[in-house]
């Protein structure tokens, strides 16, 4: 049987969340807690030997493995270091989980006590993420269709049969076993009708039986009527037989008729991910993408209206799927579940057909009529007597504004601050974090995402506080409430008292003088104590980010990601504005080299208006520079832009995903033909511009030595090439520990890149996000790198730590990591 751990900051909480799981599994489950410090004046924090004891003890009593489960911040940290510790026959057989503590565990104990294997109970405490973050969102795995679709056809006639159920889900028919209904009446021809009290609703529409409001201990009518109504009502028997898809353990779980404080509050306090270092405290700034306004109008033409309603939600449909697949690898399933549940809104034919009737009747716009529609079904659940159910309001609002905006042709509006705040949001796009006033952001908060997404990184890359996923608690923050947040734990104060406010103010003030004499240390060049000079550069995503890179002591830009200049808009930019925007950045820089990688797109990065392909390998498929030369005219834009600005200021150009010497051969007479066109045309270029690659596939390693006699430098992104070597999808936390960039193989794959190009004598770099740690530093020295490129505020720790180091110490430091058995082991050479 799968064994327990609970790591908490807070020994209460722990032991607490034990005794409530051993009641439900009557003990049958081995569990230990580890929770707090042996500090009696500062009891809270999490000790990593405590952690190691408790996974030992349950580790000797449980043969099928342990899972622990535990808080973010530094109980994640002291759970990692506790593995560490621990002997290689334990550490296999121990799982970390990301569910939240007291639903994942309730949900972990219930499935180790009936036999399960330790993946099965972490799938399933993972599940109760999706219960806690969204209580609609249904984890089932169920895809929503792309483009509304008429559904099966409803059959009125023929035999007519019913029953009556007990609903015993604990939150009764929510969005997951509601979805599970409608999902099997709409294989069936027969209406099916469901009853509860004085209200019906049809069985294959999400809304109609989400707003009858369905609780737990309600009894509904079923009612069947068409030539398969016998099929069907077995169906729909079986379905209530099996708890409409919901796990056991949920229904063992005592039902709650209301939530009148989010469950992931604890003592007024948020948890959420630390997205981005710092401390803040002042008003928050509750930012809500507004509907563009809407005027009736009289139409003759009702047909034509209704296609553009339906071409309107089909568009959003694939948005919302894209949305769906960015936040899944970013963050996870469950976190990308909301935008499952808005894909059922926005597929349900009953709201679609409704503001078509409108248009027939009124004879009306597009537009007016799902507005209309729109805010009926907003209003009717507000009116519900569960909060659960009316908060839902907000999700209608938010997929239906969707469609609302694509049959306006408009966008969302930017935040604009007239004074300090936090920013309080569902999420930030990368333009929404790129176009923040810095003298007025004090910190932001996203309800979803995780440390890699586009909210998070932009915000590192700026300087800005973050708390990134805190979940719907994050929706219960007030416009202009005080708030207090420390972006180094991932937790937020709401409302906090004066002594608490002063704290953080205090806080702040120390952490700011820390960045400012950081920024002082990192204006110095980098040398190793015997003198060997390393050039350390800064990524930006849009020319505003390079002056802040340059404030922190970059001596160039490492890498520039031209794809933010291409997201969140209805079209690619022009030539024009993508020279503008090079040259920007490049005068920024005060003359430093600018490093501007071409379009990276393909894979886990979507852009909605080009023609990207649906393919079943996306990593595998047309990414980057195949991308780009599958579409010649989009490309030649970018490089006419690319050459001109190069002309103008000390830029370099590099290509992602070269994969062989042919492939890089045709792309370079690509450039050397668009070079002929500017200068025919009467344009200056440079005679001579750097020109370099992404080194990311294991077969651009293996033809290293080929692939320098045709490049001016390389730069090694670690983040796919370790999920290449590997053969583990980054984004796949189930393979998450094999993607690991300081695994023995990966290393090796960096030696033989700086060998091939020693010997060609090009220079090569890393952008990738290991160039930015620390700790890492003397081992990629010693791999021979000449440069590293990351987010401006890492550039003084790793300046600092090339100056404590000799090129010689890092040497013999990569010799014993490549001998390595694992990346463990090299963490532990590192230390």
């Amino acid at each position: 049987m799968v064994g327990l751990v609970i790591v908490s900051h807070s020994q209460t909480l722990a032991q607490g969340v034990l005794e409530l799981a051993e009641q439900m599994t009557r003990g049958s489950v081995v569990m230990e807690a580890a929770g707090g410090i042996d500090d009696p004046d500062n009891p809270i924090g999490t000790d990593p030997m405590k952690v190691m004891a408790a996974i030992e003890s349950v580790a000797a009593q449980s043969e099928d493995g342990v899972l622990v489960i535990m808080d973010l911040g530094s109980a994640l940290m002291s759970a990692e270091t506790a593995l560490d510790f621990l002997p290689d026959e334990i550490k296999e057989k121990v799982l970390l989980c990301s569910a939240p503590i007291v639903e994942g565990t309730m949900a972990a104990a219930v499935q180790a006590s009936v036999g399960a294997s330790l993946k099965e109970v972490s799938n399933e405490a993972g599940a109760a993420l999706g219960v806690k973050i969204q209580q609609l969102a249904p984890i089932t795995g169920e895809t929503f269709s792309s483009t509304p679709e008429a559904g099966p056809a409803t059959e009125t006639g023929g035999e007519e049969l019913s029953m009556e159920l007990l609903i015993v889900n604990k939150m009764g028919l929510h969005a997951r076993p509601a979805a599970n209904l409608v999902s099997t009446a709409g294989k069936f021809k027969s209406e099916v009708t469901v009853r509860k009290a004085d209200k019906s609703a049809s069985a294959k529409s999400i809304n109609q039986v989400a707003l009858l409001a369905v609780k737990n201990g309600d009894t509904i009518t079923v009612t069947v009527c068409g030539t398969d109504a016998e099929e069907a009502l077995e169906a729909l028997k079986a379905l209530h037989e099996d708890n409409f898809g919901e796990r056991d353990e949920d229904i063992l779980v005592a039902p709650q008729e209301t939530a009148a404080a989010p469950t992931s509050v604890v003592d007024g306090v948020i948890t959420g991910a630390p997205g981005s270092a710092g401390y803040a405290v002042g008003p928050a700034y509750v930012h809500q993408a507004s509907l563009p306004e809407v005027k009736k109008a009289q139409i003759s033409d009702t047909g034509a209206e209704t296609q553009k309603l339906d071409s309107a939600i089909a568009d959003a449909l694939k948005e919302i799927k894209t949305l769906q697949k960015e936040t899944e690898k970013t963050a996870g399933k469950a976190n990308a579940a909301i935008f499952e549940v808005h894909g059922l809104i926005l597929g349900d034919r009953e709201m679609r057909d409704r503001a078509v009737a409108e248009i027939e009747k009124q004879k009306v716009n597009a537009e007016f009529a799902w507005l209309e529609v729109m805010n009926a079904v907003a209003d009717g659940y507000r009116k519900l007597d569960d909060s659960y159910m009316q908060a839902r309001a907000a999700d209608v609002l938010d997929c239906g504004g969707r469609v609302l905006r694509i049959l306006c042709g408009s966008g969302d509006h930017g935040i604009v601050l007239d004074k300090e705040a936090v920013i309080v949001a569902h999420d930030l796009s990368p333009s929404d974090v790129a176009g923040l006033d810095l003298k007025k952001v004090l910190a932001v908060i996203t309800e979803v995402g995780g440390v890699t997404s586009h909210a998070a990184i932009l915000s590192r890359s700026m300087g800005i506080p973050a708390v990134i996923g805190a979940g719907e608690a994050a929706g219960h923050i007030k416009n202009g409430s005080t708030i207090a947040l420390d972006g180094f734990s991932g937790k937020i104060w709401v409302s906090p008292d004066r002594a608490v406010q002063k704290e953080f103010a205090e806080k702040r003030f120390a952490w700011l003088a820390e960045r400012e004499e950081a920024k002082k240390k990192g204006a110095a060049p980098a040398k190793t104590l015997e003198g060997t000079e390393i050039m350390v550069m800064g990524n930006i995503g849009v020319p505003a980010d390079a002056p802040r890179v340059l404030e922190y002591g970059a001596e160039g830009v490492g890498l520039f990601r031209t794809e933010f200049l291409f997201q969140d808009r209805d079209q690619a930019p022009d030539e024009e504005e993508q020279y503008a925007a090079y040259v920007e950045a490049a005068e920024a820089m005060k003359g430093k080299p600018v490093i501007i990688r071409t379009l990276d797109i393909g894979g886990d990065k979507q852009i909605k208006y080009l023609d990207m392909p649906i393919e079943d390998n996306p990593f595998l498929g047309e990414r980057g520079v195949r991308f780009c030369m599958a579409r010649p005219e989009l490309f030649r834009t970018q490089i006419r832009a690319l050459l001109r600005a190069a002309a103008e200021q000390n830029i370099w150009i590099m290509f992602p995903m070269i994969s062989d010497a042919q492939e890089l051969e045709e792309v370079l007479q690509f450039r050397d033909g668009i070079r002929d066109e500017l200068a025919a045309e009467g344009y200056r270029t440079a005679e001579k511009v750097k020109t370099g690659i992404m080194i990311e596939v294991p077969s651009a390693v293996a033809v290293a030595d080929k692939l320098a006699e045709r490049c001016d430098f390389f730069s090694i992104g670690t983040n796919d090439l370790t999920q290449y070597v590997m053969a583990a999808d980054r984004g796949n936390a189930s393979v998450s520990k094999l993607c690991d960039s300081l695994n023995p193989a990966v290393l090796r794959m960096i030696s033989i890149t700086c060998d091939a190009a020693a010997k060609a004598g090009i220079e090569v770099g890393m952008c990738g996000e290991l160039a930015g740690n620390s700790k890492a530093l003397p081992l990629l020295l010693g791999l021979g790198l000449d440069e590293l490129s990351m987010n401006g505020p890492a550039i003084p720790d790793v300046k600092e730590a090339i100056r404590s180091v000799t090129m010689e110490d890092c040497l013999n430091l990569a010799v014993k990591a490549m001998k390595a058995k694992s990346g463990d082991e090299v963490r532990k050479l590192l230390k």
